[in-house]
């Protein structure tokens, strides 16, 4: 049986072009957000696995570069290990892991739903992760939606109806209401507008929702 490890993965030539060699420093990427392809192959994966999404490879393929092996052993040794135990939760068993091969064909599609995603919100102009902070903003902002929170605001947008963000009560908040520092609040606005709820930005700097109000009205750019 072959080790889990050893085997390559594989993306679409057309992601390549259009995702990995965009956002990836070895070929000399616009952006350089990720020193390597596989920087950037994972974090397409993530996301395809929180959104739980797969969607099987098209022609042509790209090369098989790189393995679970090459991120073990160029500092991406948890990265690995992370979208194993993600394949195994998304499988229900460990049985799995019997089959290495399909493992990591699963993880090949979950990452291409996510690089089509990432195309997506490129393509519309929602999010162009020119930057490091846009990158993490689509991991754990985003992440928690599922295919029916997507379904409902692709209805949403259909007939033009704008869902409310939901202000959380004083008293419902556990989190501590701390300093702001510059940088957090240059962000903060900027997510502001650019759609992100109260509630997503309280999660994203780890703040209370009063917090991010108090915060965002000192900067003149929240009403309630």
């Amino acid at each position: 049986m072959e080790n889990i490890f050893d085997i390559k993965f594989t993306y679409e030539q057309y992601v390549r072009d259009r995702v990995i060699l965009k956002f990836s420093n070895k070929q000399g990427g616009d952006y350089n957000v990720f020193s390597s392809y596989w920087q950037c192959f994972a974090w397409a994966a993530v996301i395809g696995f929180l959104r739980d999404e797969r969607k099987p490879l098209g022609s042509p393929l790209a090369d098989r570069p790189f393995s679970l092996r090459t991120m073990q052993n160029n500092e991406g040794e948890k990265v690995a290990q992370a979208l194993i135990c993600m394949c195994i939760a998304k499988n229900e068993s460990l049985d799995i892991m019997k089959n290495p091969t399909e493992a990591i064909n699963m993880i090949n599609e979950y990452a291409n739903a996510g690089f089509y995603h990432i195309l997506k919100l490129i393509e519309t102009g929602e999010n162009s992760f020119n930057d490091m902070q846009q990158v993490l903003k689509e991991i754990f902002s985003r992440g928690e939606k599922t295919k029916k929170d997507t379904q409902k605001e692709e209805v949403l947008e259909q007939v033009e109806i704008t869902p409310k963000p939901i202000v959380e009560s004083p008293t419902v908040s556990t989190k501590k209401t701390a300093r702001w520092r510059t940088t957090e609040v240059r962000d903060l606005i900027r997510y502001f507008k650019q759609g992100m709820t109260l509630e997503q930005l309280a999660a994203t700097f780890n703040k209370s929702v009063e917090s991010v109000i108090e915060c965002l009205q000192k900067n003149e750019v929240y009403e309630q």
